[in-house]
């Protein structure tokens, strides 16, 4: 989310409320946009349909599979993305953007493989041991495809700095598929269910094409290497291990529950789920997404800039100066972290009041209200260690976020295995153990990171010298700029 930061300081620079108000919107916007308007039209189908009105088994089996695609479609692209993402970021930098294309395509062949491995299989499942037809069956699986591919579509659309494309992609797609939907249901007498997943589908089909294409017109320039992108998930195997780790142990937890809780139901002989303990999750990470919101905006703004004086600082500056950036950045860094987990606290116990408040009238009760506040609180702590992974990133810790990635998951993973036989307000006890194992890891990696900064920064680092970078084709009134390059011998 680096190519934010420019933006949002140019916002937030300016005088007055109204300005203030309007960059938080922004960062908003660019952050948990797309997430909040898929949210929104599901609601949205769900409400201009007949959607209540069909029977319960019918209604499970559509929630069941939305929830799978969500899940899986996260677990096999966001690994991959990361990755790329690291390439990619690599090579803009060094300004070799023919090696983008061969990157998008080798991601592509990728990801294909991967949906097809995941996806073919639980089909088969779906037809022979669930009863499904042929057509659900290929309409849930391009749903499957397509949010893959969009999920890693936006990993190249961040690099390019578009972030109102993705927003006008998703907006324009998503209404698409509402009215699709729609007009399947009263107009061509598909049943509901079929109408709202064949709109689904269709939506994030055509985002990921949008965004594809987009990235073909940008990066149109070809080379002949097709596997040096390969060469970067044997370099950098502890970024891809940490974010499956993570993204696993997010989810962890529900498989767990999914599997051996008495909350368990399985619809139609293959979907394994725990609905009130799903709902309790979802609410959960909903009333923690302002923690992303509130990351970027105080690192982009803040800590970045710290970071960068410091890094420039290296080269050519006094002793004393050098200190001074140092020990600038920690300090930034410490006051934006304490920061984040204040506002976070804050904004958490005033969703619980109104939860409390209007819990009857949301059709929110029972067990549902007794397990929220301890997962509520897990997922504060969940959002938080991402925050610091990603600050261990900034500091070349890799190996450090790979061990708290992995702690999270079994945390998360063993304490599940005991919270999933404790009542209802302790039945996310186990997610909140692997959250904290994780971040209180993460954190000690962190402050031991920074009391041995000199040490990591000049008996490893591998200074290469200050170049000028050229202006980007198609970008007009932009200075060349100098920039330090710095890197990190492996370990």
């Amino acid at each position: 989310m680096a190519g934010i930061g420019f933006e949002l300081k140019r916002l937030f620079n300016k005088d007055g409320i109204i300005h203030s108000v309007f960059a938080g919107l922004y960062a908003t916007v660019v952050t948990i946009g797309p997430t909040i308007m898929v949210i929104l039209t599901i609601n949205l189908m769900y409400f201009l349909l007949p959607y209540v009105k069909i029977a319960w088994m019918q209604r499970e089996v559509l929630s069941s599979t939305i929830l799978y695609v969500f899940i899986f479609s996260l677990i096999v692209s966001s690994p991959v993305n990361i990755i790329l993402s690291r390439f990619c970021a690599d090579k803009i930098y060094m300004e070799e953007f023919e090696s983008i294309l061969p990157a998008l395509d080798m991601g592509n062949l990728i990801l294909a493989v991967l949906t097809v491995v995941t996806g073919v299989p639980f089909g088969i499942a779906m037809y022979f041991k669930g009863g499904f037809s042929a057509g659900y069956i290929l309409v849930s699986y391009l749903f499957y495809t397509g949010l893959v591919f969009t999920f890693y579509c936006m990993t190249f659309i961040t690099l390019l700095k578009e972030y109102r494309k993705i927003t006008y992609s998703f907006l324009f797609s998503l209404m698409l598929g509402i009215g699709f939907s729609w007009a399947a249901v009263f107009w061509w007498n598909f049943s509901v269910v079929n109408g709202i997943l064949c709109g689904l589908a269709l939506s994030f089909n055509l985002i990921a094409v949008f965004l594809m294409a987009r990235l073909r017109r940008t990066f149109n320039k070809h080379n002949t290497s097709n596997r040096e992108v390969l060469t970067y998930f044997k370099k950098y195997w502890k970024l891809f291990m940490a974010n499956l780790f993570y993204t696993l142990g997010i989810y962890s937890h529900n498989f767990i529950f999914w599997l051996l809780s008495p909350y368990q139901v399985i619809v139609a002989k293959v979907f394994w789920t725990a609905p009130v303990y799903d709902v309790v999750t979802y609410l959960a990470m909903l009333s923690n997404l302002s923690i992303l919101v509130i990351f970027v905006v105080n690192v982009e703004t803040k800590f970045h800039t710290a970071y960068k004086a410091y890094c420039e600082s290296i080269i050519g500056a006094a002793g004393k100066d050098i200190i001074k950036a140092k020990n600038k950045m920690i300090e930034v860094l410490r006051r934006e972290l304490l920061y984040i987990i204040q506002t976070q606290m804050i904004i958490n116990i005033c969703v619980f009041v109104l939860v409390i408040a209007f819990a009857s009238n949301l059709g929110i009760a029972g067990r549902i209200l007794t397990m929220y506040p301890v997962m509520s609180v897990a997922y504060m702590i969940i959002y938080l260690l991402q925050s610091l992974m990603i600050f261990q990133f900034y500091l070349d810790d890799a190996p450090g976020a790979l061990l708290a990635s992995m702690l999270f998951l079994l945390g998360t993973a063993a304490g599940s295995l005991l919270s999933v036989r404790f009542t209802p307000v302790f039945a996310g006890a186990g997610v909140l153990f692997g959250a904290f194992s994780g971040f209180t890891t993460a954190f000690f990696r962190i402050r031991h990171k920074l009391i041995h900064l000199d040490e990591h920064i000049y008996c490893r680092g591998n200074i290469s010298g200050i170049q000028t970078k050229k202006q980007l084709k198609g970008r007009k009134n932009i200075k060349p700029e100098k920039v330090v390059i710095y890197s990190f011998h492996e370990q």
